[in-house]
Order: C-alpha cells, then sequence, then structure tokens
C-alpha cells in the first residue's frame, strides 16, 4: 500500500489536533492540570497541620498496623481498660486492641505508610513544619480518593443523566469547598464518598442490564454492590445506612424476583462485615466494640470516654430519658443550623427542589428516594452520636450536587431565553455562585497553625523522654499517641480514677495537661466542676503529699504542664509557634 503524501498525513495530524484523538488529549491534560492547581492552591492556603483527634487517631491505628501487624491503639480510654480488663483480666495498654473504629481507612494510611516508612520519624525543625507523614501521605490520600469519587460521579451522572449534567456537576464537585475541607480534615471521609458512590454505581449497573444480558453478567454488579456496601460500613459504621437505601432500591427496580435478589444483596454485604464483627465480639462482647458508648457521651452528668468504674460493661448507667433529651436536641440542631448550610451555594436547595418533580426516567426517579432513605436514616442515628456522625452525610453531597445541577437545567430549559448567550450566562452565574466558597475560601488569610492545643513538637518534646514501655496520661492522647508514638490513657476523670489505674491496673510515668483543660471555664468547670476540680490544685502546683508524679516543668508560659516521676529533661523545651 502506498504511503499517503506529506501533505496528507500533515492534513491528518491538523485534524486529529482539531476535533479527532488530540483534541481529546489535550483537553484530558488541560483539566488535568487544573485540578492539580486546584489541589496545590487549596492544600496550601488551608491546610497546616491535622487539627482535629479522630484524624489523629486513625493515624496512629495506621501506623501501628503497619509496624505492628496488629490492629493495635495507642489511645488508650479508660472504659476501654475496664472492658479488655473484665474480658481477660488484663487491661493490655501497650497491646491495647481498638474497639472504637473499623479498619479500612487504617489498612489504606497503613499501606500508604509503607511507601516510605522513613518519613514517619520525621524531626522537629527550628520553625513550625507541617508533621511530613502528614504532608506527604495521609492528606495525599486522601485527595487521590476525592479524585477517584469525581471519575466516579462522572460515570454515575452519565448513567443517571446526560453529558451536560455529567460533566458541569463533576466541575462543581471539584471546586466545592465541602469536597476539600472534608479531604482535609484527613478522617477518611473522600474514602467513604468513593465508596458511597462505587456502591451507587453498581447497584445501578445491577438493575440496568441489557435485555439479552447472561445471569452473570446481572448478578456480577450486584454482587460487587454489595461488597462494597459492606467495605462501606467497615470505612464507618453509620454506613450501615447505605444498606436499607440499597435494599429499597432493589426493591423498587426490580421487575420480579426482589425478595430473592435483596436477600442475596444483604447475604453478601453482611458476609464482609461479619469476621471484623466477630472479631469485636470476641473481644469486647459486642459486635461494634465500644462504638456504640459513644452515644452516652455529652449525656447530662455522663461522660462515656472518661469514666471507669461507671462504665464497667460498656453501658453507662444514664437514664433512657437523658438519651431520649439528647436525640432530640441533636436532631433540633442539625436540622435548624447543620442541614441548610449542608453543601456550597445553591446546590442543596435545588437538590431539595428535585424531590418535587418526577424525573422521565425510571432509575433516576427511583434512585433519588434510596439516596434520600439512607440520608434521612443517617441524620436520624447522629441525633445519638453527635456531630462526627452528622458530617458523613457529606458522602452522599456528589449525590446532591446531581440532582440539583439537574434540576437547574430542567428549569433553565423550560425559560425559553432563546439566546444561547443568555442560557450560558445564566448557567455561568449558577456555577459561580456555587464554587464561590472554594473561591472565598482561598483568599487571605491562609490557615493558621492548630495551636492551640496541637503542637507537634511539644508532643514529641515530652514523650520522647518516655521509655517505649513506659505509659503518659493526657487530656489529648490522640495527638501523644501519633507524634509520640506511646502508649497514652486519656486523662482520668478524678483524680481517685486517676489512683484506681495507677495502683492497680497501669502506672503513669507521667502526665501531660494542655490547653485542652486550661482553657475551661475556670469557675464553673475547673474550681468547681464534677470533673475536674480534683485536679485544679495540681494545675496550680499544689501537689498531694501521695501523688507520684512531682517532677515536671511548664510548656510555652505556663500554657502546658509536664509531670514525670524524676527529672528526665536534658533539653530544653521547643519555643511556640
Amino acid at each position: 500500500m502506498p504511503k499517503k503524501p506529506v501533505e496528507s498525513r500533515i492534513q491528518d495530524i491538523v485534524y486529529n489536533i482539531d476535533t479527532g484523538l488530540g483534541l481529546r488529549i489535550a483537553q484530558g491534560a488541560a483539566a488535568v492540570l487544573v485540578l492539580a492547581v486546584v489541589i496545590l492552591g487549596v492544600t496550601a492556603t488551608q491546610w497546616r497541620s491535622l487539627d482535629n483527634a479522630e484524624a489523629m487517631d486513625y493515624a496512629q491505628l495506621g501506623r501501628n498496623l503497619l509496624l505492628r501487624r496488629q490492629y493495635v491503639t495507642q489511645f488508650v480510654r479508660p472504659v476501654s481498660m475496664a472492658r479488655v480488663r473484665e474480658r481477660t483480666g488484663d487491661p493490655q495498654v501497650l497491646q491495647h486492641p481498638d474497639l472504637f473504629h473499623p479498619p479500612v481507612y487504617p489498612t489504606l494510611l497503613a499501606g500508604t505508610f509503607a511507601i516510605s516508612r522513613a518519613a514517619l520519624e520525621h524531626e522537629p525543625g527550628p520553625a513550625f513544619q507541617p508533621y511530613r507523614p502528614e504532608q506527604i501521605m495521609i492528606v495525599p490520600l486522601n485527595h487521590l480518593f476525592v479524585v477517584l469519587g469525581g471519575v466516579l460521579l462522572l460515570l454515575l451522572g452519565l448513567r443517571l443523566f446526560d453529558v451536560r449534567v455529567a460533566l458541569i456537576s463533576g466541575l462543581v464537585y471539584f471546586l466545592s469547598f465541602t469536597v476539600w475541607a472534608g479531604s482535609l480534615r484527613a478522617t477518611g471521609l473522600p474514602v467513604l464518598t468513593f465508596l458511597v458512590l462505587a456502591c451507587s454505581y453498581s447497584l445501578l449497573r445491577a438493575c440496568e442490564p441489557p435485555p439479552d444480558a447472561p445471569p452473570l453478567r446481572r448478578l456480577f454488579p450486584l454482587a460487587v454492590s454489595a461488597v462494597l456496601c459492606g467495605l462501606a460500613v467497615l470505612t464507618r459504621y453509620a454506613a450501615i445506612v447505605l444498606l436499607p437505601g440499597a435494599l429499597l432500591y432493589l426493591g423498587l427496580a426490580l421487575p420480579r424476583r426482589r425478595v430473592a435478589t435483596m436477600a442475596l444483596y444483604a447475604a453478601i454485604a453482611l458476609a464482609v462485615v461479619a469476621p471484623w464483627l466477630v472479631r469485636n465480639a470476641r473481644i469486647s462482647g459486642h459486635p461494634f466494640g465500644l462504638a456504640h458508648v459513644t452515644a452516652y457521651h455529652d449525656l447530662e452528668g455522663a461522660m462515656a470516654e472518661d469514666m471507669v468504674e461507671r462504665v464497667p460493661d460498656g453501658r453507662p448507667r444514664a437514664s433512657l430519658r437523658a438519651l431520649q433529651s439528647k436525640w432530640f436536641r441533636l436532631v433540633g440542631r442539625f436540622y435548624r443550623e447543620d442541614l441548610p448550610a449542608l453543601g456550597d451555594g445553591l446546590l442543596f436547595p435545588f437538590f431539595l427542589a428535585s424531590l418535587f418533580f418526577r424525573f422521565a426516567r425510571r432509575p433516576t426517579r427511583l434512585f433519588r428516594w434510596a439516596a434520600l432513605s439512607a440520608m434521612i436514616l443517617l441524620v436520624l442515628l447522629a441525633g445519638f452520636f453527635g456531630e462526627r456522625t452528622f458530617r458523613l452525610v457529606e458522602a452522599f453531597w456528589p449525590i446532591a450536587i446531581l440532582y440539583g445541577m439537574a434540576f437547574f437545567f430542567l428549569l433553565l430549559d423550560r425559560l425559553r431565553l432563546g439566546i444561547r448567550l443568555f442560557n450560558f450566562g445564566v448557567a455561568t452565574l449558577f456555577v459561580g455562585l456555587s464554587v464561590l466558597p472554594l473561591a472565598l475560601a482561598v483568599m487571605p488569610p491562609r490557615a493558621a497553625p492548630p495551636y492551640p492545643p496541637y503542637y507537634w513538637p511539644f508532643a514529641v518534646h515530652v514523650t520522647r523522654m518516655l521509655e517505649p514501655h513506659e505509659v503518659i496520661g493526657t487530656d489529648m492522647p490522640w495527638a501523644t499517641a501519633w507524634y509520640g508514638n506511646r502508649a497514652s490513657i486519656l486523662l482520668p476523670r478524678t483524680l481517685d480514677d486517676f489512683y484506681a489505674i495507677h495502683d492497680y491496673q497501669q502506672r503513669f510515668s507521667a502526665l501531660y495537661f494542655t490547653t485542652l483543660t486550661r482553657d475551661r471555664p475556670y469557675v464553673r468547670t475547673l474550681r468547681t466542676g464534677e470533673n475536674f476540680r480534683t485536679w485544679f490544685p495540681i494545675l496550680e502546683g499544689r501537689m498531694p503529699g501521695d501523688f507520684p508524679l512531682t517532677q515536671g516543668f511548664p510548656l510555652n508560659n505556663l500554657d502546658q504542664l509536664f509531670l514525670t516521676d524524676r527529672p528526665r529533661w536534658p533539653a530544653a523545651p521547643p519555643a511556640a509557634p
């Protein structure tokens, strides 16, 4: 076959660049470049270091899983000590099994840490610097799942709506402040969001196979969706709400064999979760470990995480009336304050408005009710467990973006503005208002260091005075466990509880009081409060005669206090940021 003339080949190249494959490659490269700029810009302006207990708790679990090959925690709660001691006769502080968190996100962190173990030994610098494992591993892992979630959102939009809705929804998703703020918190929310979207996409595919598709082609996406649903539960226990939502969709969407299919789906999802539930039941006597105990936290007169004797069996003796009161109070607050502020711009109200419109495609109509039912169940569940659980509603935010954007374009098309430029201008304004929160967030001033209370060189300094087998008690054990790599017991509720642990269960080698305690109300909490008044003399420097930790020094001009059993400080403490 004769070769084409040079002129024809040049024309083919120009055609490909202008309208063919070359154009698609150029568009894809431009999109990736813009996304990289967004990621770098948001991270540089909005993040300095981890600033919440949940993220540090997960981080130390991931490191322990990598280095010790066991799912053990260095953040030890007295209530967990009591339960493990009841089951085994030993609180096992130095090899304490975690009974509060499911394993998927810590496992992903462990795999990420395995890429560079040396980074886990980051030394403090002369000035405030982000902790390197957080900067190069934890935050990028969350950002990666944000990107993967965006890809799934595009696929979901193409299946439920059309190319226009899918592409604009993807653009809004990647420019959403809600999405990136959830990623920067580094609590694994993007992982849950990815699993929610993947589970939803597989579920839709399972219910819409071609008419002549073989049975295996129908069952495979159904099984994948069920497995992803189980993995979501193993990422956050509250994601159990996905299961009734998926079963509702199957019951509404399938023309026949609904009950059998729903039973198969539930069986596969529960089979994925069952080994972990058995592990928890073996160690703690409850399939969810002690995660359910946190429902009693913040009850009037009861604090679940720091009680010793009041929670020997994992069930605080708080009245049912107090639990009901907490539920009504939190659900009312979520409805009044948090739910209207969910998401960015105008999209969430448009999502709510779309619930009253009958979409032409049946799967689109039915899927929104499944998603809405899961969201409602999650809000109701959050009434017992608080704000951390309510934040998981953000995992459904991409679905809300899709339906909100579809409803907007539906209204725009019905306006029949006629002039194409007007349509483009209105759509641009709507998208601009939706991404405005992110644009305003990246403006000055930048995010400040998370001190008080989190200045990681302080935690490293005080914990390195201890031997690896010694234990520290502190009011922020999640930070000393993560940054200091030492077994850290949550500060007992009273001085008597401290003696009960120190004398009979586990000897304390040090105590570390931070601004979490010092910033509490002086009279109402520190001097006369039920939980802190026994500690107040020690904070003032007046030690009881039999107190075992009499040596110590303040940090940052009395902002924090470190106490230990003997002098251990050859070097001066680091300066505050």
